[in-house]
């Protein structure tokens, strides 16, 4: 499977990266999970997006949808702010 960002997505992993390297590696520990296992049962859908999947980690989620051969990433945020 492929990993493709919105663009915004990409610049907040960038932030954690370099703000709240933490953060970034949880984030990031999710992001291969997902990758191994993009239909796991354990993701529940956006209400707003019903075509986006969200997956938790501690206080971080991150919102994909899955087509073809690609995981597209839309959102990566603390819980307070994604769903705004």
């Amino acid at each position: 499977m492929e990993l493709e960002f919105k663009r915004s997505a990409l610049k907040q992993l960038k932030y954690y990266k370099k703000k709240n390297p933490e953060a970034y590696k949880i984030i990031y520990k999710k992001l291969e999970e997902i990758m191994e296992n993009p239909n796991d049962s354990s993701y529940k859908k956006v209400k707003k997006y019903p075509q986006y999947k969200r997956a938790r980690k501690g206080d971080y989620r991150i919102c994909f949808k899955v087509l073809n051969n690609c995981i597209y990433i839309g959102r990566i945020e603390n819980r307070s702010k994604v769903y705004n």
